[in-house]
């Protein structure tokens, strides 16, 4: 019983690694957003997101769920991992250049398939990242197998260092010469940034093979290992797909449909990144918190569900559902609270107040989606969550093409068709877990009691705001600082209490 009960914290010190590099990453990620919304606007920042959209769809059919599948196999057989992880390797150096090439010579295709013409440079500008990256996914799918979570979160942070530094020195010697160009410009830094991260995390792994476990005893052939490890690859992309699937198609359905609406094609650019470069920026930034929890508890449950550890593969599994509910709710109600300043102070953009406001409760159903996914997925039930997605998928694409098109709708359509995606998909893997039938009375207590909970500290920390702006002449910017840090300290205390039994 001792060796069990010491498992768990490994998990929340593995996820504090994880969340802790995350935060670093977001961080940076969020300085560099702010920077180019500032010099190339709303308008920039959706041309940005178009061309990103494509990006995330070829990077996710190259490297599928290789590195997910990878790091799970590696968890399990060490040495056989690595002989597989040295076949990958070549598949997807050969893949990766086949795309990159084939991207850099069908750029004007891809870019009026887009409806914006403009973005020819900007894709091209993308496709050496697709030769890179997908490499060092697939390097770090097999350290995840090996658990070196420090060695991983490290690497991210370089990773996002250059090419925020790449964006913020090229950006503004290519903003003279137009948009398009500074933007080409800003995802340069993609490729940069995975260069010079896997250069680190190669020379690490090199380093320090000695002691990673690698074995030459004789191995059983590879044919063996080879179609489980595809099957489990594919399982895991057709999950993951949905989602770069669904922006991508996003991308090319919203500036048609707002055009359809009588809205320009510039406007159409400037609401389409203010949605998706700012306000789903804000939203899924606290979900760092969840998929970093998500990224070791992953590996954990998988071993405990194989090994039959039952008990102790639901505590891990309850105790994650609860930080995603607790979590959830704590920055969901933030970002509701403070929606116009983090639009006017942050991005300098007052637009963008309605649609965070409108995806507040994405941190919590994000999470919960993440966290269940995952539980599925160690359970060996892969199709139970890309069913989900796939009717999330569905109906977001047909809330977008009805309401997007109706005039003065277009904000509540694509704010409202997220939503719906995560509700779909996330209420599915509740009802796969059963966590939705014979609901006992005490925990739909304790989850109304949480909502009630997070109101009230919203409302003492208002009042309290305004009690001090009254007695005390300070500007405005201070009082909501006062105001952001007494909120934070209410939420990190119940936080704790809440999770103190779990921990």
């Amino acid at each position: 019983m001792g060796e069990k009960n010491l498992k768990l914290p490994l998990i929340l010190k593995q996820t504090l690694v994880r969340a802790n590099a995350m935060i670093i990453v977001k961080a940076i990620g969020l300085v560099g957003k702010i920077f180019m919304t500032r010099l190339v606007g709303a308008e920039g920042m959706g041309l940005y997101q178009l061309a990103y959209s494509f990006y995330s769809l070829i990077l996710m059919i190259i490297s599928g769920g290789l590195p997910t599948a990878l790091g799970m196999f590696t968890a399990k057989y060490t040495a056989r991992g690595w002989r597989l992880f040295k076949v990958f390797s070549i598949f997807m150096i050969l893949a990766g250049l086949a795309c990159s090439v084939l991207i850099f010579r069908l750029s004007t295709p891809i870019a009026n398939l887009l409806g914006y013409p403009q973005l020819n440079f900007v894709i091209r500008c993308l496709s050496p990242a697709i030769l890179a990256v997908p490499l060092l996914s697939l390097l770090r799918g097999y350290l995840q197998g090996l658990e070196r979570y420090t060695a991983i979160a490290l690497s991210e942070i370089i990773e996002q260092t250059v090419r925020i530094g790449t964006l913020m020195c090229v950006v503004p010697l290519f903003i003279q010469s137009g948009i398009e160009f500074a933007v080409g410009g800003a995802v340069l830094g993609t490729f940069t940034g995975a260069i010079v991260s896997f250069a680190i995390l190669s020379a690490f792994f090199i380093y320090n093979r000695p002691v990673l476990g690698l074995s030459s005893s004789p191995l059983p052939s590879i044919r063996t290992d080879l179609p489980l490890l595809v099957q489990a690859s594919i399982a895991i992309a057709l999950t993951r797909l949905l989602i770069p699937a669904s922006d991508f198609i996003d991308a090319i359905i919203i500036p048609q449909r707002l055009q359809v609406a009588g809205v320009s094609p510039k406007e159409s650019a400037e609401m389409f990144g203010i949605v998706t470069g700012i306000a789903l920026v804000v939203a899924y930034m606290p979900t760092l918190i969840t998929g970093s929890l998500t990224h070791t508890l992953t590996m954990k449950i998988t071993a405990d569900w194989q090994n039959r550890l039952y008990n102790l593969f639901y505590k891990k599994s309850y105790t994650a559902i609860q930080i995603a509910w607790v979590w959830g709710l704590a920055s969901g109600f933030f970002i509701f609270k403070y929606a116009s300043e983090i639009s006017l102070y942050i991005f300098g953009i007052q637009n963008a107040e309605f649609p965070i406001k409108t995806l507040a409760m994405l941190p919590l159903l994000v999470g919960l989606r993440e966290i269940t996914t995952s539980i599925l997925w160690a359970q060996n039930r892969k199709k139970t969550p890309f069913i989900g997605l796939c009717a999330g998928v569905l109906s977001n694409l047909i809330i977008l093409y009805i309401l997007v098109a109706i005039p003065q709708l277009g904000y509540i359509g694509m704010c409202l068709g997220v939503i719906m995606l995560e509700i779909i998909s996330t209420a599915w893997n509740f009802q796969a877990l059963q966590l939705l039938q014979k609901p006992r009375s005490r925990t739909i207590i304790f989850l109304l009691l949480d909502i009630l909970i997070f109101e009230a500290i919203l409302m003492v920390c208002t009042l309290c705001s305004k009690v001090l702006s009254t007695m005390l002449n300070w500007p405005e910017s201070i009082i909501i600082v006062v105001e952001i840090i007494h909120y934070c300290c209410w939420c990190i205390l119940y936080l704790k209490v809440k999770l103190k039994a779990h921990v």
